[in-house]
């Protein structure tokens, strides 16, 4: 994905920071791609953010859906990997020394939710990532698809000292 400078996760929500508490305001997303770190890009972002200011600084709340492309782990198969995530958090202002760096609003008003979108959505990414539950991977022979059909192979030639084994496969 090409590198700009551009980021739709970086909001200036300084404005919120001079009113009232229990002010809101909701941002909404609608971007085709974003880059959300070195090992994740998603596409497809949607979804909206309500934040809410507090004492403490702002609470998030809401929800972003994307895809990312992964592998299948059964068939090698690239394909679209839905991913929605729930955000509620309470991002502090002014940050206290220990505060997490990616749950603070800097000075400027400025607060990036890149970092805190990539671990959640990072979490979850399947561990074993599936195109779809009737995947049927590939043929243990020849490694063609097996969802785009069978494959008609001979019988493999047996070492004859195991063809024993093999007749007990065809009596059960």
């Amino acid at each position: 994905m090409k590198q700009n400078n551009y980021n739709p996760l970086r909001i200036n929500v300084g404005f919120l920071l001079y009113e009232s508490v229990g002010t809101s305001r909701k941002f909404e997303f609608d971007e085709p791609a974003v880059q959300i770190g070195d090992d994740l890009d998603i596409f497809d972002l949607q979804g909206s953010v309500t934040f809410t200011r507090t004492a403490q600084g702002l609470y998030a709340h809401g929800t972003l859906s994307a895809s990312t492309p992964l592998e299948c782990v059964r068939c090698l198969s690239d394909f679209q990997q839905a991913l929605s995530i729930e955000i509620s958090e309470l991002f502090e202002y002014p940050p206290k020394k220990e505060t997490d760096p990616i749950l603070a609003i800097l000075e400027t008003g400025i607060l990036d939710l890149t970092g805190l979108c990539r671990e959640l959505m990072l979490l979850e990414l399947p561990i074993q990532s599936i195109c779809s539950q009737d995947c049927q991977g590939l043929c243990p022979i020849c490694g063609n698809p097996l969802n785009e059909g069978q494959c008609e192979h001979p019988e493999a030639n047996i070492d004859p000292r195991l063809a024993v084994l093999r007749t007990l496969l065809k009596e059960s």
